[in-house]
């Protein structure tokens, strides 16, 4: 039954197209000034030599290649460009930009390469260029959830016919992934309203490309074919085989053909009919096809970027685009999922599941992972939720990814716990990002945030309802003091730490074991909430004031946390307003002791010691007065607080002499140097991200080498202390930023680190 499905193909066509430049009003010139923003720093008398002379152009700097491009001699830059090296350079937009300005089409090798290394940032370089690859680029690209999507669609806008010409050859070839990209885009130009100029194309590709055509897009594309005796064939639907079907969905979201895994319809699990009775084969068969439908839904368009916006363009990286959740079925699928047992179709599930695991994971049959949003529950998300965690440590990126859509689109208390717990243990990355990308959306399908959703969902252990440890003919209510330590109350009243054993009169002496498992478990949850409450500290996470008093301090276990916590209240630039302490009878009072009324709007969070200024000896005072023991370091935490005049400033000066060791072990951990980008193997700049799209900068005076093993780096001094754009070089000598326009929080953290090294 398959063989009916099976694609047309045609061998030998060749797209003969000339490559050419086809710029649009004005944009020539726009991306030949960009030249003017290329900063290369200072201009060295020897770099016109060092170019004409270098055996390899891969021996260049960054800023010897920026100044080649932009204004360096013709013919070793043309070289350049012609045969592009694995350069270290940066500044690739404006490079790009300029190069292909300045060079015309011998720089199409390089830009060629820019955009294949980096589409959702580097795409827009191709829009200029009417050439095959280009097209073959675009059609790549239409899969992904960043702004390269939006660069492919203009540069099929703006090139429809050399498209078309460029793709059908790939569109009827042999199967795999650049056939799919080719009937991708030519679909998307079928349906910008380019059939009549497909079908003039395809014809001049002969009749067996136009049968093709017909076959992929349907038979409007054999509207005005010539007269031919040879008949077109007629469009059929996918049938289920032994293997192989046409489903849809894949971790893009895009519709890539699923199968259901190898076995016989025979072998599938056993299904009930909802109205009573055993399913036979036929329709476990087309169930087991429904569901080979699963997929993410189409992501939503990244907002529109500017090719010639100054700077940096707007750009989506798919890291950071919009993740797409699983997409409904389709009425003929629900319908069959309708007519089964819900328990007995959920079991189906969790065995096709099983045996998806077992067969270890094959990235063509992910459709049973997905498709678990639709016929799961609780049981399969409690399943679910530890393997998804453990798959990034095996490098299995996509199927985590899947797994969060599948968690979030479910949305129910369990899977969105799983969903937490992922986001709370990740070291960050781009599938941290997406993990908290999913959770938002899940959260905001229930109207709240993340932090919000966190709230809510932290259990409570029974403590809400009041817990006893009931040995029958004994009773002891649980009470847990303000550190929350569990403890019993006896029959006298006094307090205990533990009931007392059982004895042979009690009928129920596994109640002891529970008392010390619960103690344990709750001690677990505590440690792990203090946790999430830290690391809202450090991510500048709020909340709305009622939430405070509505959600937290109500929970039997947030509640003695954040009782003990210092909190402030933000306004709409997320700037600290005034800190606030909960006092004894659950209302709000300031540094001074005096009663604070918030609005319950007000965003409001977890304070940074490094926010309070001048108030922060204060305020710990105050705690201390009141014999307030946090249940983690806040306002005696190490921090740096900087003063005004240092907010004003740029940057802030060095210090030393630094241990080279204690520097290798920064470079070794979350820091990064920059001895591999400038291409002379010492590391003179230390690096890291604040939020912001801001970069905290560490000169280093001599350097360490990037091969400390073979060259040890002697006595360090720490130069400078300054901060860029992220997307800069920071190569330039004028210093532009504050440090006043740094989160204070984050800064601190990076600057305790940083001093602790001259001591």
């Amino acid at each position: 039954m398959g063989n009916r499905n099976k694609p047309i193909v045609v061998d030998g066509l060749v797209c003969t197209d000339t490559p050419a430049l086809i710029w649009a009003d004005g944009e020539h010139e726009r991306w030949a000034a960009r030249a003017a923003a290329l900063d290369h720093g200072r201009q060295q008398p020897d770099w016109p030599m060092a170019v004409t002379s270098a055996n390899r152009m891969s021996d260049l700097s960054p800023a010897q290649i920026s100044w080649l491009i932009a204004k360096g001699p013709d013919g070793p830059a043309r070289a350049l460009l012609a045969d592009p090296p694995m350069l270290r350079h940066r500044q690739r937009i404006d490079l790009g930009r300029v190069a292909l300005a300045r060079f015309g089409l011998d720089a199409m090798p390089f830009v060629l390469s820019e955009a294949g290394q980096s589409a959702d940032v580097l795409g827009l370089l191709i829009l200029p260029l009417r050439a095959k690859e280009a097209a073959a680029l675009a059609a790549s690209w239409l899969r992904h959830l960043g702004s390269a999507r939006l660069w492919a669609r203009l540069w099929l806008a703006r090139h429809p016919e050399a498209a078309a010409r460029a793709l059908i050859p790939a569109a009827t070839g042999r199967p795999g992934k650049t056939r799919q990209n080719a009937e991708d885009a030519l679909r998307l130009l079928t349906a910008s309203g380019h059939t009549p100029l497909i079908q003039k194309t395809t014809r001049e590709y002969g009749h067996e490309a136009l049968a093709a055509l017909v076959a992929l897009l349907g038979p409007a594309m054999a509207v005005t074919a010539p007269e031919d005796p040879r008949p077109l064939p007629s469009p059929t639907l996918p049938g289920l085989g032994d293997a192989a079907v046409t489903g849809g969905g894949s971790s893009a979201g895009m519709g890539a053909p699923f199968r259901v895994p190898s076995k016989k319809v025979r072998d599938l699990p056993e299904l009930r009919r909802a109205d009573g009775g055993v399913m036979p084969e036929d329709e476990v068969a087309a169930v087991a096809e429904a569901l080979t439908r699963s997929r993410p839904a189409d992501p939503p368009e990244p907002p529109p970027g500017d090719p010639d916006r100054p700077g940096l363009p707007l750009v989506v990286e798919s890291s950071a685009a919009r993740q797409p959740l699983v997409a409904a079925l389709d009425d003929d699928a629900e319908r069959l999922l309708k007519g089964c047992d819900q328990e007995s179709l959920t079991a189906f599930g969790r065995t096709l599941l099983d045996r998806w695991l077992t067969d270890g994971m094959p990235a063509a049959d992910a459709w049973v992972l997905v498709a678990q949003a639709h016929i799961g529950d609780d049981t399969t998300m409690e399943q679910l939720g530890p393997l998804i965690r453990s798959w990034p440590a095996k490098s299995r990126y996509a199927r985590a990814i899947d797994g969060y859509a599948v968690l979030a689109t479910v949305g129910s208390d369990v899977a969105l716990r799983h969903l937490l717990a992922i986001e709370a243990n990740m070291s960050g990355g781009s599938t941290n990002d997406r993990a908290l990308d999913y959770l938002t959306q899940a959260a905001a399908r229930r109207g709240l945030t993340p932090t919000q959703l966190a709230d809510r969902l932290a259990i409570t252990h029974g403590l809400d309802a009041g817990l006893v440890v009931d040995y029958g003919s004994r009773r002891f209510p649980v009470v847990v003091d303000e550190h929350l330590t569990p403890h019993v109350t006896a029959p006298d009243g006094r307090i205990l730490a533990r009931p007392p054993k059982p004895g042979v009169k009690d009928a129920e002496p596994g109640a002891y074991q529970w008392f010390l498992q619960f103690k344990k478990d709750l001690r677990a949850t505590a440690v792990a909430q203090t946790a999430r409450l830290e690391r809202e500290m450090h991510r500048h996470r709020l909340r709305p004031a009622r939430d405070l008093t509505g959600v937290l301090l109500p929970h039997p276990i947030l509640g003695p946390i954040a009782r003990r916590l210092l909190w402030g209240a933000y306004d709409g630039g997320d700037r600290l307003v005034q800190a606030l302490r909960v006092a004894e009878d659950g209302s709000l009072a300031d540094v001074h002791d005096s009663t604070v009324t918030v609005d319950g709007d007000t965003p409001l969070g977890i304070v940074h010691p490094a926010e309070l200024g001048a108030e922060l000896p204060e305020w710990a005072q105050l705690l201390a007065d009141y014999e307030i023991l946090q249940p983690f370091p806040q306002v005696n935490r190490p921090s740096v607080v900087l003063t005004e005049e240092q907010k004003a400033a740029t940057s802030l000066p060095g210090f030393g002499p630094v241990s080279p060791d204690a520097i290798e072990e920064m470079l070794r951990g979350r820091w990064y140097g920059n001895g591999y980008e400038t291409g002379n193997s010492i590391h003179t700049q230390m690096r890291r991200s604040l939020p912001g799209g801001l970069t905290l900068l560490v000169e280093l005076d001599p350097g360490v080498s990037t091969s400390t093993y073979l060259n040890p780096a002697g006595e360090q001094r720490i130069t400078e202390i300054w901060v860029d754009d992220t997307w800069s070089d920071h190569w330039q000598s004028v210093r532009r930023t504050t440090l006043g326009s740094c989160d204070p929080a984050a800064l601190s953290e990076l600057l305790v680190d940083l001093y602790a090294l001259g001591r």
